[in-house]
């Protein structure tokens, strides 16, 4: 599961939720994307298939082989369907912000919305704790409950709780060693 840091609310379970839901989106997302890619079930996808290397080598970086690509395509949908916390390396990062984006587009493009309404009982335990939170808090916050509710199930605002930095921004100039480089200058490697 993807290890989102992002407190929500102020209730852990509402957090759960939340993250949860996100979670079960992106792996949705992931998925379908996969066997868009492949042609075929996504249980049946290797990193050796000549057909999903080639279509998934579009959402990473021009430098980044096919067989890395879809290497790394498969690790992030494992770590997104995994029980234990799952942070993405650079090259799945940036695979993840170009999945999102790829279907924010999409949706936009065929007159759609990204978003997507949690389950109801979640939906209701979440937007009851976001109503007490705004009712309890002496200093109301800018933001009311229902319009909380449109960040976490709309997927414009994803990349600010499913990305860590903005690091894989970089890889379209460089490779994830140059970037480790420029963060560690004075790091033996590079001396």
């Amino acid at each position: 599961m993807l290890k989102i840091t992002t407190q929500f609310t102020r209730d852990q379970k509402a957090n759960a939720c939340i993250s949860e839901f996100i979670n079960n989106r992106i792996m949705s997302l992931l998925i379908n994307y996969m066997e868009t890619a492949a042609g075929k079930s996504y249980l049946k996808v290797n990193s050796d298939d000549t057909e999903f290397q080639e279509n998934i080598k579009y959402y990473f970086p021009d430098h980044y082989s096919k067989l890395d690509a879809a290497a790394a395509y498969i690790s992030l949908l494992k770590g997104v369907k995994s029980k234990d916390d799952f942070i993405p390396n650079i090259y799945e990062e940036y695979a993840l912000h170009a999945v999102i984006q790829s279907h924010i587009h999409s949706c936009e493009d065929s007159g759609k919305s990204p978003a997507k309404n949690m389950p109801s009982e979640d939906r209701k335990y979440v937007i009851s704790i976001l109503k007490a939170e705004y009712l309890e808090d002496g200093e109301k916050d800018e933001q009311d409950p229902e319009y909380r509710m449109t960040i976490f199930e709309d997927m414009y605002d994803y990349d600010e709780f499913v990305t860590y930095n903005l690091d894989y921004g970089m890889l379209d100039h460089m490779t994830a060693e140059e970037i480790t480089a420029v963060h560690n200058p004075l790091s033996p490697e590079n001396q």
